[in-house]
């Protein structure tokens, strides 16, 4: 007599990683920007607008990592984009450094999803989306 079968067993689905902790740390590293609002708002401006320049920067490096035309032409698109709402915060409105991080946060919300392929650790793209749109808010906040 033939013996039953084993009933299968089902690996049980892959569970989504929350980026709920790479969140709250974007947050958290937000605050001393805050500070810095608080204590030297011109300053805060300034810095802020170098490390909006310098993200606009990684792009061409990677960008030629790559090696692709197309890839270099877009990675400078983007990069280029960046470093011009930098340099336009600070000759005439702060609310472009605004309109920057807020649109890098987007690009961010994008690797993550799987929009975009990457390279990158999986909490990275969260993370720094979430500092990003809080230094956004906090530009718009401490601009008017």
């Amino acid at each position: 007599m033939p013996e039953p079968a084993a009933p299968s067993v089902s690996a049980a689905p892959a569970r989504k990683r929350t980026p709920l902790l790479p969140v709250v740390v974007g947050f958290a590293a937000a605050v001393p920007y805050y500070v810095l609002f608080i204590m030297h708002p011109d300053g805060a401006f300034d810095m802020l607008s170098l490390i909006l320049a310098f993200t606009g920067g990684i792009y061409y490096g990677v960008a030629l990592r790559e090696g692709s035309r197309r890839r270099l032409v877009g990675e400078a698109l983007a990069g280029g984009a960046l470093t011009v709402m930098a340099a336009l915060s600070l000759w005439w409105n702060p609310l472009w450094l605004a309109a920057g991080f807020a649109a890098h946060g987007l690009w961010n919300l994008a690797h993550h999803t799987g929009a975009v392929k990457h390279g990158i650790r999986h909490w990275f793209p969260p993370m720094h989306a979430a500092w990003e749109w809080v230094i956004a808010a906090m530009v718009v906040y401490f601009a008017w």
